[in-house]
């Protein structure tokens, strides 16, 4: 389960805006036939447009997939990811999900001020730590 794919034509696209993050709604998307052309950006294996019971939209891996980081992590993981995200929307910040950082590592949510100024890392930690 993720909440970015990258689409074919419209790159990055984000689940969980109302505009998918291009100005094309979700529906352009969901349940089309033949299926949107959105693959992982972390594996590059294919993804489709999925919605929960409850509503929740999001993206899931086509079948056989590799193993990806993105498709280990659990709903409530996506959850605190999306609070995290409206969290720093409500502080007035730009906020986008799973952002690839440097050396391989990845902002569950990296959120940016307005001028661009400074940017933050949010970490949907929900599990205990060790020391090491």
């Amino acid at each position: 389960m993720a909440f970015r794919a990258v689409h074919q034509q419209w790159g990055t696209v984000f689940a969980h805006l109302p505009d998918l993050g291009c100005g094309r709604a979700w529906e352009a998307i969901w349940k089309v036939r033949p299926t949107a052309p959105l693959t992982c950006d972390e594996c590059r294996h294919p993804m489709y447009a999925k919605t929960s019971r409850s509503g929740l939209r999001f993206f899931a891996h086509a079948p056989k997939a590799p193993d990806c980081a993105l498709a280990g992590e659990s709903l409530a993981h996506h959850l605190l990811k999306l609070e995290l995200a409206n969290a720093a929307r409500a502080a007035d910040a730009h906020a986008e999900l799973e952002v690839p950082g440097p050396d391989g590592w990845r902002a569950d949510v990296l959120a940016t001020d307005p001028a661009g100024t400074w940017k933050t890392a949010l970490e949907a930690q929900l599990s205990p730590l060790t020391v090491k």
